[in-house]
């Protein structure tokens, strides 16, 4: 038996499949890089926004047309849409053999191997219609998929804090807290396997712990992965809401990347109580100075959201001015997407899609003007790079990243010496600045 897995999504879907890729490894069965190789297809889907959605069900066809004129006898959907939208699934797209969710994510090895004994509603197709609640550990059968020195690690699933605008309690449930110790022994184990950098990610990184006996939280565990091999540790996903005195007090006592991940959304008061984000725009405002403060040479990455229903011009431009006084080193920017089953799917005053459009392409404009007065003065620079592996841009052997720039997000230094390697920790000195592009050379 041989298996395809595609994998879309954010990293929090490319830690359940290297999960299922260990599953099925364990179990003997072989995992290729090809669909055209493999006798079961396996697609992990997202279904966070609409374009998500629209991307996992273009890959479903695609791959039920290879599997239509190829080898593969099965189709199989697993992951955030099948746990929200099984049924219709089954319903609507005949060329799936199989669902999966995000509930029972364990049963990936029955399920390729196609047992016909499971018996449960409605149909013999539809696997793990569980309600989430499945949490892996560090004993859990991984395979990294990607030959890179970076790994997720995920200490959470799901979310309590009902935004709006977000759908994913629906489907990824409640907040649920792996045990400390037991992601400890997962990144004491990842260190085993070359990998130099561990990313901390889930849905809501600041809430880790608070349904955990003994009052651990965040700071107790970014304190306990002070102690691992691995040098270099970046929480991920930091929602503003959480920050405390306490959080901060242990944050600088701990060994942890000069990087904060922390999503604003919005900016405008108004906006931000209709969003239900718990926060203010003063207090956020506070948080990034105290953070600034307090971590020498801090990048600080966030997201917002443009669109949202009741969005007004002046709301957008209360947005637009945080932006220019914060500064952020890096932004991503959204347009909102109507989520069936949210409270702002039936709020009134709803923003046309062409304004969102529009909006999105002046905070984009504002943030590019700014990152790009800020990377200027990495010029000249000597900075710490770690080394990914070959460059995508052939005029490059290869590419790492600093220490402020995360994987797949933050763009990469093209690296000129031939002499390194992947998993390397080099010293470089940053000799071309172009918008966000870096060209790093040997300090020496």
């Amino acid at each position: 038996m041989k298996v395809h897995l595609t994998t879309l999504g954010c990293p929090k879907n490319q830690v359940d499949s290297e999960l299922m890729l260990g599953m099925l490894a364990a179990a003997g069965i072989e995992a290729v890089a090809t669909p055209t190789a493999a006798d079961c297809l396996v697609v992990n889907t997202c279904a966070f926004i609409e374009r998500a959605r629209e991307e996992s069900v273009n890959a479903i066809l695609e791959l039920a047309q290879l599997r239509a004129g190829g080898r593969a006898r099965s189709l199989i959907v697993t992951g955030c849409l099948s746990q929200r939208y099984g049924r219709e699934l089954l319903a609507e797209l005949p060329e799936v053999d199989a669902i999966l969710g995000t509930g029972e994510l364990e049963r990936i090895v029955e399920v390729v191997r196609g047992r016909t004994d499971w018996v449960g509603p409605p149909t013999p197709k539809a696997w793990g219609e569980a309600p989430p609640g499945y949490l892996y550990g560090a004993g859990t059968p991984r395979l990294l998929a990607a030959r890179v020195p970076y790994a997720y690690v995920k200490i959470a699933e799901g979310c309590d804090m009902g935004c709006a605008f977000c759908a994913i309690p629906q489907f990824r449930g409640n907040h649920r807290s792996r045990a400390l110790r037991d992601i400890v022994t997962e990144v004491e184990k990842l260190a085993t396997k070359r990998i130099r950098e561990a990313i901390l990610v889930s849905q809501d990184t600041l809430a880790y712990g608070k349904d955990l006996p003994g009052n651990e939280d965040i700071g107790d565990l970014l304190l306990a992965l002070s102690d691992t091999p691995i040098p270099w540790i970046r929480p991920m996903y930091l929602h503003p809401a959480h920050v405390n005195d306490r959080l901060l007090a242990k944050w600088e006592r701990a060994r942890v990347l000069p990087y904060l991940d922390m999503p604003i959304q919005h900016a405008d008061d108004g906006i931000l109580r209709r969003m239900r984000r718990g926060v203010t725009s003063r207090r956020m405002k506070e948080i990034f100075k105290t953070f600034r403060q307090a971590i020498p040479g801090l990048t600080l990455r966030t997201t917002v959201l443009v669109g949202f229903p009741g969005e007004s011009e002046a709301a957008f431009q209360h947005l637009l001015d945080f932006v220019e006084e914060v500064c952020f080193d890096r932004l991503g920017v959204f347009t909102y997407s109507t989520e069936e089953g949210t409270p702002a799917a039936v709020m009134a005053d709803q923003v046309p899609p062409e304004v969102m459009a529009e909006r999105a392409r002046i905070v984009q404009d504002t943030q590019d003007r700014i990152a790009w007065e800020l990377q200027k003065c990495l010029y000249g620079t000597v900075q710490t790079v770690l080394v990914d592996g070959p460059s995508e841009d052939p005029a490059f052997p290869w590419e790492g990243r600093m220490a402020g720039q995360a994987p797949e997000i933050d763009g990469v230094v093209y690296l000129r010496d031939r002499t390194l390697t992947p998993g390397q920790f080099a010293r470089v000195r940053i000799v071309e600045v172009e918008g966000y592009e870096l060209v790093g050379e040997p300090a020496d």
